[in-house]
């Protein structure tokens, strides 16, 4: 017998018989066909009552350009309703579904990996959802005969709710895969949609009303409403970029929930939050390279948006990688024997199960993150620079920012001058330039002052969550209570401050000081504060630099007291898992050399009870019972004793 051909990597994944099944499954049903065609007849009627009301009794259209655009955007508005409500349908009961009909262990049997089941689940909902944007194609194609609407913003729409419904798509099969039941997963897929598209509308009613009305007044508006072809091609890179994120995490996960518990689920994850630490960074400081930058203040917003983007994205690593297990399961052994021994010791063991290496390199990832965005900080304060050579209007506004006058309106509709506006009309353009370098430098260091608030908390996140992994607790149960942790470290500081003195005003806040938000707040205003009191003289220059160095010791005192826990978490961390370590040690010693790694999951759970629970009391010495004097037995005829048989 011949022996077949195992399919390659690319056939496995774009012929995925599990996808081919879906896909005839659900063209074959009447519910694609019924919704399909009560969408197209809905946005028909749409097209149709709106064209009809612009004309006038001889059919005629006095702008045709306001219909096109008019219609381009009730026709987006309707397609994005369809996505909230329709398309979670598609991939909400993708694996609940299996689980109801009894046939997810069936699915496993099969020769499909974990992988394979995930993204042939991923593909068949996507495709189901296309439909419908491809069947609105030609509807926007008519709208666009009227006029009114700019191409790249057509396409820049359409790609927008591509990536959201494949981005609903995705969540839709991961929340099957959470649950047994099909109605709690559409729930789920259902409220992350709602959400996800309110907020879409709202933007973009904002961004309307905003071009309508303040558009001209202030040029930040015009700067999203308006981009230049740069600019344009950033932002959808961009959205892009994040979209592929995010579904790659879901994609990761819902595959390791179908995995058995031995499989290996920790190199996936750890390779992608690798890449994403490199990739959010360089996202960042691209934008600098390509945008107008329109503002000082506008940049650094940018730039401490970024920062915060980054640490929640850490925060998952941080809550789930060191809550792993001690020891991986013998599965999981055997596959990192089967590596290159250089590739193992040159680090590669980090990317494996265990709850140190877990630790380890959430602490890399995250000080490698919080040096690059330093660095990105770097590059957006050199374009700020370069931004003002030659443009004495831009170096003027800097310096306003920097001193911290703004212009404001005039009651005649003008611009009220502000007096550092005046008073930089009349400096030298070489002392001019001096004095915002030296605030951009103080600023500078306030966001690398930042960026160590930042990465301290996350360090001691992970800490806290290998600390209760280690006391026993579960790995689910360990990251839900290191967040609830750390929703008590953000939000108690204030509330006792508010307690205390709630009068108090921020810079006066001292027991707020402890959380990671107000600490953040003082990194960032301590250079801010610092920058205003070099390029400020005489009494000014000495009350902001008092309010600095208050600013400066607050950072300084969070980050000292978080630094401390960490190290001394760290410290207890490591004594728990030597003795965890030493006690499976114990329990394997054998025929065999006794090593740690021959260890099974129940081993490491027994180690880890045996080194969590308290000691119990020595027990007292037992009692010596009194022998009761046993009569002789009975002599037979032979003169030996009669012994009867045990009939038992």
């Amino acid at each position: 017998m011949e022996a077949t051909e195992s399919p390659g990597f690319f056939k496995r994944l774009f012929l995925n018989p599990l996808a081919v099944r879906e896909l005839r499954v659900a063209c074959r049903s009447w519910k694609l066909v019924i919704i399909l065609t009560a969408y197209l007849l809905i946005q028909g009627a749409i097209l149709a009552i709106w064209v009809y009301a612009q004309s006038d009794s001889k059919g005629m259209y006095t702008d045709p350009t306001s219909i096109g655009s008019g219609l381009f955007i009730t026709l987006s508005t309707v397609l994005v309703v369809v996505v909230m409500l329709v398309f979670p349908a598609f991939s909400s009961t993708a694996i609940a579904s299996e689980h109801e009909r009894k046939s997810f262990d069936l699915l496993l049997l099969t020769p499909l990996s974990p992988w394979e089941i995930a993204i042939g689940k991923f593909i068949a909902a996507a495709l189901q959802a296309s439909i419908f944007l491809i069947a609105t194609v030609p509807l926007f194609a008519i709208a666009n005969l009227f006029g009114g609407i700019d191409p790249a913003v057509f396409f820049f729409t359409l790609w927008v709710l591509i990536l959201l419904s494949l981005l609903i798509s995705f969540v839709g099969v991961y929340a099957s895969s959470l649950v047994k039941k099909a109605i709690p997963a559409v729930l789920v897929t259902y409220l992350f949609a709602f959400v996800l598209g309110f907020v879409l509308l709202l933007v973009f009613i904002t961004l309307q009303v905003l071009v309508s009305f303040v558009g001209a007044a202030f040029p930040l508006v015009s700067f999203f409403s308006s981009p230049t072809l740069e600019e344009g091609v950033y932002y959808l890179v961009s959205l892009t970029v994040t979209c592929a994120i995010y579904c790659t995490f879901l994609f990761i996960s819902t595959t390791n929930r179908l995995k058995p518990t031995s499989h290996n689920k920790s190199t996936a994850l750890r390779l992608f939050w690798s890449v994403v630490v490199l990739v959010v960074p360089v996202q960042v400081g691209s934008y600098f390279m390509v945008s107008r930058l329109p503002s000082h203040d506008a940049a650094f917003g940018t730039l401490v948006v970024g920062a915060v983007y980054l640490t929640l994205l850490l925060a998952v690593p941080s809550l789930t990688a060191p809550a792993e297990a001690p020891v991986p399961s013998r599965r999981v052994r055997r596959e990192m024997e089967k590596l290159p021994a250089g590739l193992m010791n040159g680090g590669g063991k980090l990317f494996f199960p265990g709850g140190d290496r877990g630790a380890l390199h959430t602490a890399i990832i995250t000080v490698l993150g919080m040096v690059l965005m330093t660095g990105a900080a770097w590059f957006c304060y050199s374009e700020l620079e370069a931004r003002t050579e030659g443009d004495m209007a831009a170096l003027i506004e800097d310096y306003e920012q920097a001193m911290g006058d703004q212009s404001s309106s005039s009651p005649l509709g003008g611009m009220s001058l502000s007096a550092s506006r005046v008073a930089a009309a009349t400096m030298p353009e070489d002392e001019l330039r001096e004095a915002v370098n030296s605030f951009h430098s103080a600023e500078y260091r306030g966001f690398m002052a930042f960026m160590l608030v930042l990465g301290v908390t996350l360090l001691l996140i992970s800490q806290v969550t290998w600390r209760l992994t280690l006391s026993g607790i579960s790995k689910s149960l360990a990251g839900v209570l290191a967040g609830l942790l750390v929703a008590v470290l953000l939000i108690v500081p204030y509330i006792a401050q508010w307690i205390g003195n709630a009068e108090a005003d921020v810079e006066e806040a001292k027991v707020a000081q402890f959380s990671p938000i107000h600490a953040s707040i003082n990194a960032v205003l301590w250079g801010k504060l610092d920058g205003r009191a070099v390029i400020h003289t005489g009494e000014t220059a000495t009350r902001f630099q008092n309010r600095a160095d208050a600013h400066q010791w607050r950072w300084i005192t969070y980050c000292a007291a978080a630094g401390a826990i960490t190290i001394g978490l760290l410290g207890l961390n490591l004594a728990s898992r030597r003795k965890i370590l030493e006690r499976i040690r114990q329990l394997t010693e054998g025929g065999q050399t006794p090593q740690p790694v021959q260890a099974t999951q129940e081993q490491v759970a027994q180690a880890i009870a045996a080194v969590t629970a308290p000691e119990p009391p020595p027990p007292p010495p037992p009692a010596m019972p009194m022998e009761a004097p046993q009569a002789p037995p009975e002599v037979a005829g032979d003169g030996l004793p009669d012994f009867q048989p045990d009939t038992k």
